[in-house]
């Protein structure tokens, strides 16, 4: 006997999403920085990079390719959404920094979920191998 406590296998879903609440607190710490207008390329960095990692918990090595295929239409949206909700948030002195970073992990927390629910119908139940 090792003495290793056993652990019960761990489904892609929930690894992929324990990575997207960990992007979602990187993004609310990001979009708090004072940055003006590095927040939207700094975010959108940020989910790319958090796409190519929940693919890789899948089993999936994507490319630059796969990542744009995937991730284009829900950028555009995320970044719409996030350019004008943070740029309002500005606007309302102190609270305006809280309400900045819940913008962006909330919608980290959405596109994370769409992503997931991508790569769920391609591997749907799949055990986490990592």
């Amino acid at each position: 006997m090792s003495g290793a406590p056993y652990e019960a296998p761990r489904s892609c879903r929930a690894k992929a999403r324990s990575l997207v609440h960990t992007y979602a607190a990187a993004g609310a710490t990001w979009a708090v920085l004072p940055i003006p207008i590095a927040t939207s390329a700094g975010l959108c960095a940020l989910e790319t990079h958090m796409i190519y990692w929940i693919g890789r918990v899948y089993g999936e090595d994507l490319g630059k390719g796969d990542i744009f295929m995937i991730g284009s239409g829900l950028e555009l949206a995320s970044v719409g959404l996030k350019t004008v909700a943070i740029n309002a948030a500005n606007f309302v002195p102190v609270i305006g920094w809280g309400i900045k970073g819940a913008i962006a992990a909330t919608t980290i927390e959405g596109l994370g979920e769409l992503i997931i629910r991508h790569f769920e119908t391609r591997h749907p139940g799949q055990l986490y191998a990592g």
